[in-house]
């Protein structure tokens, strides 16, 4: 059986994909390719088997799923101890794979591993994601800058043992929550500090075509869920409050109840971290309240606040600190 399981899912990717598997097939390391094709109506599949390397296996559908759906088939094709992911219109670079091997070899306590990505084609620069599992966690909760999907390399039996899947009821951000079920199931996580893919941009990539409603509406499945993990002082009112902060666009128009409201439910979240899932409190907290002070410098760009409100900004992020589960509209009565 190959050490390594590269799951591709593709769907219509002629323009890119024979780049991105050449790319893979060019790696020094023990591995099979598992092209899972999401139902393609142009050349991508001939494509495919015109590489006609036995180290491909093609797994096609004849209707659509979505590309959550879709990937998580491979968890039950792949025969590698680690699976590794990259996208239909990414590129591998060269000692990628057995890199990320050697460290999950080396590290039997790391579930997961990823790399730097550098932006290519209609972008450049280069990622400086967190290397640890504390600040990779801790950067759940900014959802950004944390792990690299296609980046990824990690241990097939702890996902099986656990049926973890990517939930296509979040979409957008499937990824963030796969990574979040791994944490709630003991999974440890790092990054490689080289940039060992290759991450390309441009105009028909998905995070460049994104409905901002569907997006918010997935973030708000997700930080549901997410928040009262890392805050576990937060009552229901106090998570509706602060998932307004990853809202697209911000709801710049919110009054100054609302932002009263906003302040105290931060307050009540950074008044007590979970430390057992191993994230960094200090960067949790942080975290929080970098969001809170961006998007206030955003409303403010339309509403400024007087120093008055501000004020009162601070002080209902103190009694958020201090209080205990109250709600805000009941504190102030």
């Amino acid at each position: 059986m190959p050490k390594i399981s590269v799951v591709v899912p593709t769907y219509n990717a002629q323009k890119y994909i024979v780049e991105t598997l050449r790319s893979l097939l060019r790696q020094d390391a023990d591995f099979e390719i598992l092209v899972l094709d999401d139902a393609s109506t142009d050349a991508t599949l001939d494509l495919v088997r015109g590489l006609n390397d036995p180290r491909i296996r093609v797994f096609p559908l004849e209707h659509n799923l979505g590309r959550p759906a879709n990937a998580n088939r491979g968890f039950n094709l792949c025969r590698g101890e680690y699976i590794a992911r990259i996208d239909h219109d990414d590129i591998a670079e060269p000692g990628r794979l057995l890199q990320q091997a050697t460290f999950l070899d080396a590290n039997p306590d790391v579930t997961v591993v990823g790399t730097q990505i550098q932006h290519f084609d209609e972008d450049h620069m280069t990622s400086e994601f967190p290397l640890d599992d504390a600040n990779i966690k801790a950067r759940f909760v900014m959802g950004n800058a944390y792990i690299a999907n296609p980046s990824t390399m990690f241990r097939r039996a702890f996902v099986q043992q656990h049926e973890l899947r990517y939930d296509p009821n979040l979409d957008i951000v499937d990824d963030l929550g796969f990574w979040f079920d791994c944490m709630l199931k003991g999974a440890r996580f790092a990054n490689l500090p080289d940039a060992l893919t290759s991450y390309r941009i441009h105009r028909g990539m998905t995070s460049l075509n994104l409905n901002l409603q569907k997006l918010y509406a997935a973030k708000i499945r997700l930080y549901t869920r997410v928040l009262p993990a890392f805050y576990p002082r937060m009552a229901g009112h106090d998570v509706a409050n602060v998932c307004k902060l990853y809202a697209h666009p911000l709801e710049i128009d919110m009054s100054m109840d609302d932002v009263l409201a906003l302040h105290r439910s931060t307050g009540v979240a950074i008044s007590e971290i979970d430390l057992r899932w191993g994230a960094n409190p200090a960067h949790l907290e942080g975290g929080l309240l970098g969001i809170l002070s961006h998007r206030m410098d955003l409303r403010d760009q339309k509403h400024p606040r007087s120093d008055e409100e501000r004020h009162q900004c601070n002080v209902a992020l103190w009694d958020g600190i201090n209080a205990r589960g109250i709600p805000w509209k009941s504190y102030q009565s």
